[in-house]
């Protein structure tokens, strides 16, 4: 192993000894030997290379046996430390690694900074970086990359031959432990080094053949990330994956040391609990170690945990299965809970399941109709605006509400089609009534929607200047805070800009905060019906008049239109009139009605002007559904 002995070129930091060498491989075998981990016999080799050529930074990374044309960095350092830079895949085309691996020869730059074509791979400050490859059977399998940050640096002959030994060295040492480590690696989760579902599956036969003997049931936990796609979308996939291998740790110390902690893919863990346990008091910790926030480089990450439990002795796919079906129901019935298993939620799901099917075709299909609420000035009793309400003419089950769907359409991004089919539609309703009437048209936007890209140009293309933009009002409901969806703000401000007015849906409840009222560009506040029934309420012990003559006179005085929401008796809609509330609409008023009934009654009062107190009620036994897509207040006509 002897290594050349020229003399050193300008900036060299000397000679390194033989002994040096052989030490550093003899590191590397030693690990090996001895069964390590890969990771840290991944390690050793970059730890080696950089004590040999006394550099602060380095890398070692192997092709992607399952895409050759990516390489995957399995050890790193860097010269702030071992960090997260370096944990990503990367093409073969990218660095000096890559052309190390795509030419199969050694590979030195020396004024990295002025050469340098904007690869992203070297630490920040490089100044010289050298590589070879390493090879497995005279074929080329990865790089081993060693840079530094000093003014100056050159990598002298003597170096450039001691890393070339080192790496042929390494090489055959490595060969070695990927084929001892193979059978491990197959059963290794890659980026947490957590087991994978095999492990899980496995270990869960072997305890379901124990509990046959006699032993206890068998406890399952199956979790899910709450917000992790958020993450991705907005501060990218590195920061996904080490926030992965964040919660990967908590999971860990979460847990006792006999049981298996598995990542299923993606955002998905498992757990198995061996030997008796409080399965509630383990997802209850979970749940708790996971809402800490994560420090990942400079960003401060919320995500919480959803979990299913399941215990039993069916077969291991059915209870991993069951246990995935209680996260399910979990997640639905709110973030960062958990829930048992019961044979009902599996019902329950394929339903949904069903539903789902159903209601892709239904889109394709146009199965869709919107039936329109009046809603009228309080005072004269006159139709000021539509809302436009959604339904579905099921083929099967008849004409359904929007409640019955909707949720699936939120959760499955559906309703961004859908959404855009009830623009579209009633914008053509809308043109056609101008015609006849100055009527205003509200529909409800979803925040799904406000996400897609080039919300305001679909809203501007639906208007197609068929009538004032003025005419249509979109009502947002918040069913998540605004502030945890990219762009939104933006979008409503873009939308606004068009001449469309916005409205607050249902303010009072949920995320609909008086925050909202200074960060949102609104015309409109929609009182939510809660607000109204409190009144009546006898059992109300505090104000609830009160309050809601507060929250209309907060709306006059911040220069809003408002409107009282379901109405259904002739004292309530009293009750509004006095407290000065502009708008209403509600059972009490009117019912919703197709566009050919809607159409009717537009056509009376135009030609009668009959007030509200003389308006019959429609014998229409609709009842009104979600109030997703359509919602609109209006000027006073």
């Amino acid at each position: 192993m002897a290594v050349p002995t020229q003399p050193d070129a300008v900036g060299g930091l000397g000679p390194v000894s033989d002994q040096a060498l052989v030490e550093a491989v003899l590191a590397v075998q030693s690990l090996v030997s001895r069964g390590a981990a890969p990771t840290a016999v991944y390690q050793a080799v970059v730890d080696g290379a950089l004590g040999l050529l006394r550099g602060d930074g380095g890398s070692l990374r192997f092709l992607d046996l399952d895409d050759p044309e990516w390489m995957v960095a399995v050890a790193w350092h860097t010269s702030a430390g071992q960090g997260e830079r370096w944990r990503h895949r990367a093409p073969v085309t990218e660095g000096l690694s890559g052309r190390v691996i795509t030419t199969g020869e050694p590979a030195v730059l020396e004024d990295y900074q002025a050469v340098q074509t904007g690869s992203q791979l070297a630490p920040e400050g490089t100044q010289a970086i050298i590589g070879m490859p390493i090879r497995e059977q005279q074929r080329v399998i990865g790089s081993l990359v060693v840079s530094s940050t000093t003014a100056g640096r050159h990598w002298t002959r003597h170096e450039q031959a001691l890393l070339s030994s080192y790496a042929e060295h390494v090489g055959v040492v490595l060969a070695v432990a990927r084929a001892s480590s193979a059978t491990r690696e197959a059963l290794t989760d890659a980026l947490t080094g957590l087991g994978n579902r095999r492990v899980l599956l496995d270990r869960l036969e072997h305890e379901l053949v124990r509990g046959d003997r006699g032993g206890e049931p068998v406890t399952v936990l199956f979790m899910d990330l709450d917000g992790f796609k958020l993450v991705n979308d907005s501060l990218g996939h590195g920061v996904g994956d080490q926030l992965l291998v964040e919660v990967a740790e908590r999971l860990r110390g979460a847990i006792r040391d006999h049981d298996v902690c598995a990542r299923l893919g993606g955002d998905e863990f498992a757990v198995l609990l061996i030997g008796a346990a409080d399965p509630d008091a383990v997802a209850r910790r979970i749940i708790e170690v996971v809402n800490r926030p994560f420090q990942i480089g400079t960003n401060e990450v919320f995500v919480s945990i959803s979990v299913g439990i399941v215990r039993g002795r069916d077969e291991a796919e059915t209870l991993l299965g069951h246990a995935d079906v209680a996260m399910y129901h979990a997640k639905r019935s709110g973030a960062g809970g958990y829930a048992r298993f019961a044979p009902s939620m599996q019902a329950a799901l394929l339903s949904r399941l069903t539903l789902r099917t159903e209601l892709r075709c239904a889109i394709a299909r146009e199965e869709f109709e919107l039936h329109y609420q009046p809603i009228f000035h309080l005072r004269s009793g006159r139709i000021a605006a539509f809302e436009g309400l959604l339904r579905w003419r099921h083929p099967d089950r008849g004409l359904l509400p929007a409640l019955d769907f909707i949720a699936v359409a939120e959760q499955t991004g559906m309703i961004v089609e859908i959404g855009r089919w009830a623009l579209r539609h009633g914008c053509q309703q809308l043109a056609a009534w101008r015609r006849r009437a100055p009527i205003t048209l509200n529909l409800n936007v979803s925040t799904r929607e406000l996400e897609a890209p080039g919300y305001a140009d679909i809203v501007r293309d639906a208007i197609a200047g068929a009538f004032p933009p003025s005419a249509l009002i979109l009502e947002v409901t918040e069913r998540q805070p605004l502030d945890d969806v990219p762009d939104v703000l933006e979008t409503l401000r873009a939308v606004k800009a068009l001449g469309v007015r916005l409205a607050l849906d249902d303010f009072g409840t949920g995320y609909g905060t008086l925050i909202n009222l200074s960060r949102l560009p609104i015309d409109l506040l929609k009182i939510a019906r809660p607000f109204l029934d409190a009144v009546q309420d006898e059992r109300e012990e505090h104000n609830p008049r009160g309050l809601l003559a507060g929250t209309i006179g907060l709306g006059r005085h911040l220069g809003l239109t408002t409107i009282g929401a379901g109405i259904e008796h002739r004292e309530q809609r009293d009750l509004l009139t006095e407290l000065g509330c502009d708008l209403g609409q509600g059972f009490d008023l009117g019912h919703p009605l197709d566009a050919a009934g809607a159409g009717q009654l537009l056509d009376v009062e135009s030609s009668q002007g009959a007030p509200m107190e003389r308006r019959p009620h429609q014998p229409w036994k609709s009842v009104p559904s979600k109030q997703i897509i359509a919602r609109r207040n209006t000027h006073p006509v």
